[in-house]
């Protein structure tokens, strides 16, 4: 027969006076997580708008500039 390791919610989260650590590390994990999550959306969207603006400066460039092979010869 198996016997429970914690018999309550609190001995689970004190883990034998090693929870401080423990659940320290967890935080921290988690939360690194979170940041480079959020870091990478933005570098993201960032990285769309610049593309966005890029392509439009291009497109007004090509409109502005007459294609010389569209030309015709006298």
């Amino acid at each position: 027969m198996m016997q429970p390791y914690f018999y309550s919610v609190s001995e689970f989260i004190a883990m034998g006076e090693h929870g401080v650590f423990v659940w320290s590390c967890w935080a921290i994990t988690v939360g690194m997580m979170l940041i480079f999550i959020i870091y990478s959306r933005r570098q993201r969207q960032a990285l769309i708008k610049q593309l966005t603006i890029q392509q439009a400066r291009q497109a007004q460039r090509a409109a502005k500039t007459p294609n010389p092979a569209t030309k015709q010869s006298s």
